[in-house]
């Protein structure tokens, strides 16, 4: 059984996302007593992370931004994972809280907040989120499963987010979710991925909507696909 198919721990946080994983690391020691975080801190770009939050019915991200760590599209990063999962962010200093709360994040918390202040705070998110999220059900989806393997992480995501979200997707949105820290995957390499998966979903009779306009492509979910001729 893979990761993201065991049941949630009892934590108060889900995943944990970080943008520079050694300082995550120190972070998670010190709040190690106080058992809201779990022990391992996903890099950005975690197909095993965005499994497991999509995979939930209620999932709660921290997102660690630790101090030095690269704040480009900091605000988009919060408002890609937001689309499904509720997040929270802790910041460096001199961060604009009020643009990362405005991206989509439930919390924006100090890195420096003392371990039992954050870990209260922490725990109260989540009661919120227990009490204010409506509850949802594990998908069951109509479309069937196009046979991506655990050799295919990236495709599965990519499956996942387009079956299980309504919104449209821009490809910048994409890349950046599926990039490192420091960089975003290339749209080459989103296209390449999203044809692959494109193949092996057009053999379930499904396939991946595609607009492309002034440079700009954007995936509006999965359709049934056109019968192909002979």
């Amino acid at each position: 059984m893979s990761n993201f198919d065991n049941p949630m721990t009892s934590y108060s946080v889900d995943i944990i996302l970080s943008l520079c994983r050694e300082e995550t690391s120190r972070l998670l020691r010190t709040m190690r007593s106080h058992q809201v975080m779990p022990a391992y801190a996903h890099p950005w770009g975690s197909a095993w992370a965005y499994l497991t939050l999509l995979r939930s019915s209620r999932p709660m991200v921290l997102l660690d931004v630790p101090e030095g760590a690269a704040m480009d599209e900091l605000e988009q990063r919060v408002h890609v994972l937001s689309e499904f999962s509720s997040v929270v962010v802790l910041t460096p200093s001199n961060t604009d809280v009020v643009a990362v709360l405005r991206a989509g994040a439930i919390n924006a918390l100090p890195r420096n907040t003392s371990p039992r202040e954050l870990a209260s705070r922490i725990t109260a998110e989540r009661r919120w989120l227990g009490l204010s999220a409506p509850h949802l059900l594990p998908r069951t989806s109509a479309i069937p499963n196009p046979g991506v393997t655990s050799q295919h992480l990236s495709q599965r995501v990519l499956f996942e987010i387009l079956s299980a979200t309504s919104r449209q997707w821009c490809c910048h949105e994409l890349c950046l979710l599926l990039g490192t820290p420091l960089k975003p995957i290339s749209r080459r390499a989103l296209q390449g991925r999203m044809a692959r998966l494109d193949e092996r979903l057009q053999h379930c009779g499904v396939a991946i909507g595609v607009v492309s306009l002034w440079g700009r492509t954007v995936y509006t979910g999965l359709q049934e696909a056109s019968p192909r001729s002979f």
